[in-house]
């Protein structure tokens, strides 16, 4: 199958011309060829419709080393590997990866790779439009961690090939009879499909909060007792001298411990929780208040700071909670 033939932006075997081109529409790779140059011919096609930002990438029967320093904390690259083998350190592990199988690039953390005869369909995702398409469907009171997948998707894994046909089905989709439509609600069906199947089917933090099932990870003590202490003081000023204080431990443990239990610091848990209890009053009981007299009573001063967090968080403006709720 060639995917995307209708949106072919590159047939070249100028190795700066590819790296130029791969730049401008993923991230910044530093290609080199091992061996013979003649046989390096690259072919890049790529699609953007909204939120869904496809590539198909081939490098003829060449063997490439790649370098890629980290590029985007919100950015995710995953490359359903369609032709050719190998070898990454990404992430502190030394992964392997071969056709069919799956390759979750983070793009906040560099990679190092060895690539033979390669191909692949690379999906760009973003970390914050994933976790806000997620918060839609399990609703605000799940306490969603920092979300992270993991690197290598083995082709046994449980539905991955049922993604994959996805994939494969939007790709001819936009490359054939969709290509000159601009259906914006066909474009969003097609994107809540895929970030659906990707958080619901591919292994990462949030699989077992899409599938209904109880996630059972142990916190340590003195999280809980600091997590506990948020949600009881979320009104007040607190620093995280109070919190650890509370928690009865160092301020390096702390931060670790809600790294590894919420995928966050303390302190940046802390506005979570405030943003929480923000929106839960403009969805309810706003009783002739304006936004920024609830934002300040829950401790946010600065309203263009807060408005950007509560996007961030929950995908949408303070006002369209107001209009969608009130």
């Amino acid at each position: 199958m060639t995917y995307l033939q209708n949106h072919t932006i590159l047939s070249s075997g100028d190795l700066d011309e590819v790296r130029e081109s791969i730049k401008n529409l993923a991230a910044r790779h530093d290609l080199d060829v091992k061996g013979r140059q003649a046989d390096f011919h690259a072919r890049v096609a790529a699609v953007e419709r909204d939120d869904i930002n496809l590539m198909h990438v081939t490098f003829g029967n060449a063997r490439l080393s790649v370098e890629s320093s980290e590029e985007d904390d919100d950015g995710l690259l995953l490359y359903l590997v369609t032709s050719g083998t190998g070898v990454a350190q990404h992430c502190g592990e030394d992964l392997e990866f071969s056709a069919n199988a799956g390759f979750m690039r983070d793009l906040a953390v560099p990679v190092s790779a060895t690539e033979d005869d390669f191909g692949a369909v690379v999906l760009r995702l973003s970390k914050n439009k994933l976790k806000n398409h997620a918060r839609s469907l399990v609703g605000d009171d799940v306490d969603l961690k920092g979300l992270r997948f993991n690197p290598v998707i083995d082709p046994a894994t449980p539905g991955w090939n049922v993604f994959r046909h996805t994939v494969d089905y939007v790709a001819h989709n936009l490359d054939g009879p969709l290509r000159d439509v601009q259906n914006p609600f066909i474009t969003t069906q097609m994107k809540d499909m895929l970030f659906t199947q990707c958080l619901s089917l591919l292994p990462n933090s949030y699989q077992d909060v899409m599938n209904g099932r109880a996630v059972t990870e142990i916190v340590p003590y003195y999280v809980k007792r600091a997590r506990d202490h948020i949600h009881a003081h979320a009104h007040k000023k607190l620093g995280l001298a109070d919190i650890a204080a509370a928690a009865g431990c160092g301020y390096r443990g702390l931060q670790k411990g809600f790294m590894d239990a919420y995928g966050k610091p303390p302190i940046a848990y802390l506005r979570t929780v405030r943003l929480k209890r923000v929106r839960t009053i403009l969805k309810t009981e706003l009783n002739g208040k304006t936004v920024a007299e609830v934002a300040r009573q829950w401790g946010f001063s600065h309203m263009g700071r807060f408005a950007k967090d509560y996007q961030r968080e929950f995908g949408e403006l303070p006002s369209e909670t107001i209009r969608k709720y009130v």
